[in-house]
């Protein structure tokens, strides 16, 4: 029973491979699992195969030009959708009542997979900015690129920055990132992705320094549910899973190899 299951594992594992691999690593592993003593050695040798990450073709090659194209293309997305979001978010996340609270609060809901759905987005159209900076930086690079832009933006109007503000914003900044390189350097992917659920509502609190609800007189069911409601319609929560998927999401992509870097015409 437990051959036929480790069998079965390593040709699941097998079918992520090229075709023209999958014979050759079969067969690898087989002997390699044949080798090993007692069934739960085995088992666990064929399980950790089948649920490691699959395989991908080479990573992109390194090209100066498209990676410092996609690097600008990522400083920009990082520092304008976020701005842009909250600009258009203040219309229906100051103003709460009886009447209003039902869809905002779908309105919020909806916007935290489509964050996590648009980082994803971005990600996967500024690749080449992993050629330039390291995984393990990406956090650094996402979340400081805004807060670089929301220090600069009362400048650019005549105006000092509110050092309150900046205060509680490097606050969630610093947590956000610190939160988010750990998620980076976290193996497997479900405790990285752990991480970056739990980095959104805990810089959120470095942010306000504190559980503020907000509508929980017009939601009316109780402390939690203010709570909900509140991480639902905040921009900052919603701005945290933007920033840390992005990260995250680039962070695990592969890197091109000293082969293919070499391989690179002069």
């Amino acid at each position: 029973m437990i051959g036929r299951l480790c069998h079965a594992l390593l040709t699941s594992a097998a079918r992520r491979w090229p075709a023209d691999l999958r014979a050759e690593m079969l067969a690898e592993w087989r002997a390699e699992l044949h080798a090993l003593p007692g069934g739960v050695r085995r088992l666990r040798y064929a399980a950790s195969l089948a649920v490691s990450r699959p395989h991908r073709e080479a990573a992109v090659l390194v090209r100066p030009g498209r990676n410092f194209a996609h690097a600008v293309l990522s400083l920009v997305l990082l520092a304008g959708l976020p701005m842009l979001y909250m600009d258009l978010a203040l219309g229906w996340t100051t103003v709460y009542s009886e009447d209003t609270v039902t869809w905002q609060a779908w309105v919020g809901a909806g916007s935290i997979p489509a964050a996590a759905g648009l980082a994803i987005i971005c990600a996967r159209v500024t690749t080449g900015v992993t050629q330039l900076i390291r995984p393990v930086l990406l956090p650094a690079w996402s979340i400081g690129s805004l807060y670089a832009t929301l220090a600069a933006w009362p400048l650019l109007s005549g105006h000092l920055p509110n050092r309150s503000n900046l205060a509680s914003t490097a606050l969630w900044a610093l947590s956000a990132v610190a939160l988010g390189t750990l998620a980076v350097r976290a193996r497997p992917a479900l405790v990285s992705w752990g991480l970056v659920v739990a980095a959104v509502p805990v810089s959120f609190w470095f942010i306000t320094m504190g559980i503020e609800t907000i509508g929980e007189e017009y939601v009316g069911r109780g402390p939690l549910a203010g709570y909900l409601f509140t991480l639902a319609v905040r921009t900052p929560v919603h701005v945290a899973v933007f920033l840390l998927v992005y990260a995250n999401h680039l962070a695990r992509r592969p890197r091109a190899s000293a082969p293919e870097v070499a391989a690179v015409p002069s």
